[in-house]
């Protein structure tokens, strides 16, 4: 092979591998060379003015950044105060609908709408809702939700999977919202009932939601009066409850006939469970767990008395040794310790931990078992337990050696942390 002929054949390959690598380049959906789920979650570390100024580095890190950033939208009825964490601050009444009809194309970004205001105000979202139509959740305050669902049709958005509704005072006030909830597509709904909350029998009505079967069920109830219930509400949902794969019910109270006969009707569906029902371990919890069924994570509140959760200790061990751990789809299991929990309490219970650590130790598919200790709303006291002290307890060492225990601070019943995510678009009307 001649030199000519050899220098025109490397010539030849240098190109083609030039635009083989600009090809590659060009058909990369982004500038890391990584997959783009492994992309996303770097970037989901980053705050909003962060996300924002990855927006502005490149096209190719738009096209990544800027969904990322616009994902979460909070809409204030009152003028926000500027702050640091949030991409847009808010000083005037029209600022978000005005920014939608400018930007008509922003509106396909956002994922998530949360519209928290303690008034009817939400008129001016009216026009502007058929540019959010990849809504996946809408989380509404009882104040608007009614006016909001009536004006607004959920059809609209063919991807909607999810409905929160927040502060309901009143059982007719959900009532009134699901005369106009349609939605076929819907899967996940979730009550967060007021401390003022009330239900009459004269607001029960003749028909039920006409709607398909939840999958996921959430129910938040902070009224402290022990004559406050929730019986009507969840007669009334009953019927779209029975095919549950995820139940979180969280009530004050320790104790409540409506959740024990919820957690019953979806005894063969339900692959999570997270109640502050504290379970029979001698009737309901073992039906849970010995007809093979689907239920794979589970949440147990522990009695709060310490005789009391003595005895319920022995029991949960007594049970779980009787039970064939070897054929069950259990992964998970999650213990809620109160905040008032004594050290000389856990030092007398120390042996029926330990006996309960070992029982769980064998069991071959549990992957974690998660001691969730309650954070006190007055403050930690070297009276009581701290997360320090489950983590260093000796009873536990079982579960420590095989890596299947680990202590997570949960807030107390009624308080619920006010986090803003570090990429939510925080707007106003």
């Amino acid at each position: 092979m001649s030199n000519k002929y050899r220098l025109a054949l490397s010539q030849s390959l240098l190109i083609s591998g030039e635009r083989s690598l600009q090809k590659l380049w060009q058909d990369q959906t982004n500038p890391f060379w990584l997959p783009d789920d492994v992309v996303h979650l770097i970037l989901g570390y980053l705050d909003t003015h962060q996300l924002e100024q990855c927006t502005h580095v490149c096209r190719s890190w738009r096209c990544i950044a800027q969904p990322m950033l616009f994902d979460l939208v909070t809409v204030n009825a009152a003028p926000a105060p500027p702050r640091i964490m949030n991409f847009f601050s808010v000083h005037t009444r029209r600022d978000f609908p005005s920014f939608i009809l400018a930007n008509p194309g922003r509106g396909l970004l956002f994922r998530h709408l949360k519209h928290t205001t303690p008034s009817n105000d939400a008129a001016s979202l009216y026009a502007v809702m058929p540019y959010c139509t990849l809504l996946r959740s809408l989380t509404l305050s009882c104040a608007l939700a009614p006016s909001f669902l009536q004006h607004v049709s959920l059809q609209q958005f063919p991807v909607l999977r999810t409905l929160i509704l927040t502060e309901i005072s009143a059982f007719r006030i959900v009532v009134d919202c699901f005369r106009f909830v349609s939605a076929e597509l819907l899967e996940e709904l979730s009550l967060s009932l007021a401390k003022s909350y009330t239900e009459r029998s004269l607001d029960v009505p003749q028909r039920q939601p006409r709607l398909p079967a939840i999958r996921t069920f959430s129910l938040f109830n902070d009224n402290e009066s022990p004559f406050a219930s929730f019986s009507l509400l969840l007669d009334y949902l009953f019927p779209i409850l029975l095919r549950l794969r995820r139940l979180v019910a969280h009530t004050i109270h320790f104790h409540s006939p409506d959740i024990v006969r919820l957690v019953e009707a979806n005894e063969g569906t339900l692959r999570y469970l997270d109640s502050s029902e504290v379970l029979d371990p001698s009737d309901l919890l073992p039906r849970l767990l010995l007809n093979h069924g689907p239920l794979q994570e589970i949440t147990l509140c522990l009695p709060v008395l310490p005789n009391i959760l003595g005895r319920y200790l022995s029991d949960l061990g007594t049970m779980f040794f009787n039970l064939n751990l070897d054929d069950s789809s259990l992964r998970r299991i999650s213990f809620v310790v109160s905040s008032t929990y004594g050290l000389l309490d856990l030092g007398q219970h120390s042996d029926l931990w330990a006996q309960l650590a070992g029982i769980l130790s064998r069991a071959p598919y549990l992957e974690m078992v998660t001691l969730l200790l309650e954070v006190p709303p007055w403050g930690q006291s070297s009276m009581f337990v701290t997360k320090n002290d489950l983590s260093v307890h000796p009873a536990f060492n079982v579960l420590r050696e095989v890596g299947r225990v680990e202590v997570i601070y949960r807030p107390s019943p009624g308080r619920k942390p006010s986090v803003i995510l570090p990429s939510e678009f925080v707007a106003s009307l």
